[in-house]
């Protein structure tokens, strides 16, 4: 299987069964942004009614690649003439807050958790479970699938674990220094009202540090992926085209036994687009990106542009409502 780069970079994740009990623990970060004024209009155009809708999640199958998005995805999403966004976007509620677009940000990039002994504990502990995938000794990864789960979307994942000299591992231990991963998801969904999603997805990330007695575990990786939908919504049919990104560039988080860590230096770059056509008429489009940088301080910098408007925000860390400029 083989995918063509996109616009944005690429990247993926598979959730583990303990990253999804993080996520049902609801231990994800939702940072309201609703203290930022971003220009929202109170008109119909459907430029800003949208994006509003469609950045408040994730495409589906978007959530099984390595990216900083809290994983909350929608196979049902469809455009819709709102004033203001629905439950989960920038400007609207979910899980009982407000967050980042794409549902918020994954706990590893925010709060985090706390580090305990062994690798696959913390943030990035590089968490996976190879026990029905093959090890080649030859390229040093340990590969996963093709599968296809029920909704009809096809997965391969690959993972390479190496020590401090460069040894690739069969499975990882105290030794483990380093984790790259890539993955690919693509397939066709198809929901209650008979409307089609398209999916490809693509990641890859790199994790060093991880070996016992690291001070620090620095990540750098891209994601991205595409969603294509024909269906209908209260005007009629519709087509719709979302694109995700994210790009991780030397992110750093310290190793602490005391408490929850978070990221002291890097910076997570966001984005997404939509484009619409409803019933034949003419396609409209809106983007939305989100740079967060993190400087060593208890403040993380964010800088949010839409639709050619940008606003600078600062976020308290490990957990706090930007404030906005």
């Amino acid at each position: 299987m083989s995918f063509t780069p996109l616009q944005f970079a690429s990247g993926s994740r598979f959730l583990t069964t303990s990253r999804r009990a993080t996520l049902a623990a609801g231990t994800f970060l939702l940072v309201s942004l609703a203290a930022c004024d971003l220009g929202m209009t109170n008109n119909s155009n459907t430029a800003e009614t949208f994006l509003a809708e469609a950045v408040s999640t994730t495409p589906v199958g978007f959530s099984m690649t390595e990216n900083s998005y809290a994983g909350t995805e929608n196979d049902s999403w469809r455009p819709m003439r709102r004033r203001h966004g629905g439950r989960g976007g920038p400007f609207g509620s979910a899980f009982g807050a407000t967050g980042f677009m794409g549902g918020g940000l994954h706990a590893d990039f925010a709060h985090g958790q706390g580090f305990r002994a062994g690798v696959a504990r913390g943030p990035f502990g590089g968490d996976f479970n190879a026990d029905s995938c093959t090890f080649s000794a030859a390229s040093g990864k340990i590969s996963c699938g093709p599968t296809t789960d029920r909704r009809g979307l096809t997965s391969e994942r690959w993972v390479i674990y190496t020590d401090i000299n460069g040894v690739a591992q069969s499975r990882p231990d105290s030794t483990t220094a380093k984790m790259q991963s890539h993955a690919e998801v693509s397939g066709t969904v198809t929901v209650r009202d008979s409307s089609t999603r398209i999916v490809r997805h693509v990641s890859d990330r790199t994790i060093t540090g991880l070996q016992a007695g690291s001070t620090q575990r620095t990540i750098n990786g891209t994601s991205n992926g595409t969603e294509k939908v024909n269906g209908f919504n209260a005007e009629g049919a519709f087509t719709a085209d979302r694109t995700v990104a994210d790009i991780t560039e030397g992110l750093v988080i310290p190793v602490r036994t005391d408490g929850r860590s978070y990221p002291t230096a890097g910076k997570v770059t966001r984005r997404m687009t939509v484009a619409v056509t409803v019933a034949g008429g003419e396609t409209e489009t809106a983007s939305r990106s989100e740079v967060l940088t993190y400087d060593g301080t208890a403040t993380a910098s964010l800088v949010i542009t839409r639709n050619g408007t940008t606003k600078t925000c600062a976020v308290p860390l490990p957990v706090g409502r930007p404030v906005c400029e």
